[in-house]
């Protein structure tokens, strides 16, 4: 599996994979600007290129949005891989790079 990485750069071009689906939905954008305030705080969204449920999105904990104390450690905000996506390794592949991201 190829996977995209989000930023602040492209994001305003890439599917962001949540359940909601209509880039028009004002969700969207407010997921997308809540993304895209969190990029520079180490925030990484990690998608399959193929579109469809396939991400991790991951944050170092000092971020997290619920107040944790584990210094050193990576939240992650949701690991999401689903339909035909499923059975194929592709959540490993993912929460493999956030551990890399971790050391």
């Amino acid at each position: 599996m190829e996977y995209i990485k989000v930023t602040k750069e492209n994001i305003e071009d890439e599917h962001i994979c949540c359940a909601i689906s209509n880039n028009k939905d004002v969700q969207v954008a407010s997921k997308k600007a809540w993304l895209a305030d969190r990029f520079d705080e180490g925030l990484v969204f990690l998608k399959s290129v193929e579109r469809g449920k396939c991400f991790i999105e991951y944050i170092p904990a000092e971020y997290a949005w619920n107040p944790i104390d584990a210094p050193g450690y990576m939240y992650i905000d949701c690991l999401w891989v689903s339909g035909s996506f499923k059975g194929h390794g592709y959540s490993s592949d993912l929460l493999s790079e956030c551990i890399k991201d971790s050391k």
